[in-house]
């Protein structure tokens, strides 16, 4: 940081001088064109030959601590931490199990590629530009891949179709690859000026927001899958009044997931309570199936019933938390 005086001209208007090394750096010449923008509150000067995002680099050292999981974790963070190059480095040989992890990494990540693989690095690559993406229809498509797995999870278990009921689990499961991207498409925004100035995004308390409400719909989407899998789980059809009580929950937490983002997306403070208001139905209906089912022999049986009424509260649960952001975005 360079602390300058600032000076006045003839004509009333102020000047500061920028350190030659800067110049230098940034590679401009007398007479060339900069922005300047008031962001909250600082002076914010940038070459306008230079708006680029430029690409960000994460090294991440392969040793004995990191098992498949912790090197899965490792890759994804770099990805959502908006790294476009992830180079996993190893003192030793990286062995072919190794890479092996680092491959089945890569398939979760939307737009990353191995770019180079030697014996002791591989270098991932990210190829997803954030200019091709607008991040509030993406989080609509997000939150209607949820909403369309519960659905198809509740229709399962009503007609007591599995491979329904596994074909949603599948979908489910690939949602989380869209998830990171929406992270790190977010968190891009949030940290790069210039690219806010790409895409003409300004309002840094609406993107924190965003991040937020990104989470919710992430968690929202797990319990979605969730359904599905134990949905999958369940070998004898429940009783028509279990399942009406399940098919209701579900159609409640899915109208206020639905009014949740909307109230989000809108701002709007009635819609985002009307929201909130609705949780105390969905413990309702949550607890006639728990009571029901502890009033039947067969605790086994009944297990994978009460998992699925605990993620579609889940679910719901999430939701409400949504609906929380939308207040916050309203008096943000």
């Amino acid at each position: 940081m360079e602390v300058r005086k600032l000076q006045t001209t003839k004509a009333g208007t102020f000047i500061v001088t920028i350190p030659k090394e800067w110049v230098s750096k940034l590679g401009l010449k007398k007479g060339g064109l900069v922005y300047m923008d008031l962001e909250e509150g600082d002076i914010v000067v940038s070459p306008v030959s230079n708006t680029r995002v430029p690409p960000q680099s994460r090294p991440l050292q392969l040793d004995g601590s990191l098992d498949q999981k912790m090197l899965e974790l490792s890759i994804t963070a770099s990805y959502i931490q908006g790294h476009d190059i992830t180079e996993v480095i190893s003192k030793e040989k990286i062995l072919p199990e190794q890479k092996r992890w680092i491959r089945e990494a890569v398939e979760n990540l939307v737009g990353v590629e191995i770019a180079e693989e030697y014996s002791d690095k591989v270098v991932l690559q990210n190829l997803v530009d954030p200019l091709k993406f607008d991040l509030d229809r993406s989080m609509e498509k997000f939150s209607a891949t949820s909403l369309a797995v519960l659905a198809d999870a509740i229709k399962a278990l009503a007609t007591q179709d599995r491979m329904l009921a596994q074909d949603a689990y599948e979908r489910g499961y690939q949602s989380t690859r869209l998830y990171r991207l929406l992270m790190r498409l977010a968190i891009q925004v949030v940290r790069s000026r210039k690219l806010r100035d790409e895409m003409k995004v300004h309002n840094i308390e609406e993107l924190v927001g965003r991040v937020m409400a990104i989470k919710e719909l992430g968690r929202i989407a797990y319990y979605a899958m969730r359904v599905a899998q134990h949905v999958r789980e369940i070998e004898k059809r429940p009783d028509a009044v279990t399942v009406a009580t399940i098919e209701k929950m579900a159609k409640e937490t899915s109208q206020m997931q639905e009014r949740a983002f909307e109230a989000f997306m809108k701002k709007d403070l009635g819609l985002a309570s009307s929201v909130i208001d609705r949780m105390d139905e969905v413990r309702k209906l949550y607890e006639a199936v728990y009571l029901s089912s502890l009033r039947k022999e067969g605790a086994k049986e009944s297990l994978p019933i009460l998992l699925v009424v605990r993620a579609i509260r889940g679910m719901a649960g999430y939701t409400v938390a949504l609906a929380d952001d939308a207040v916050l975005a309203v008096f943000g």
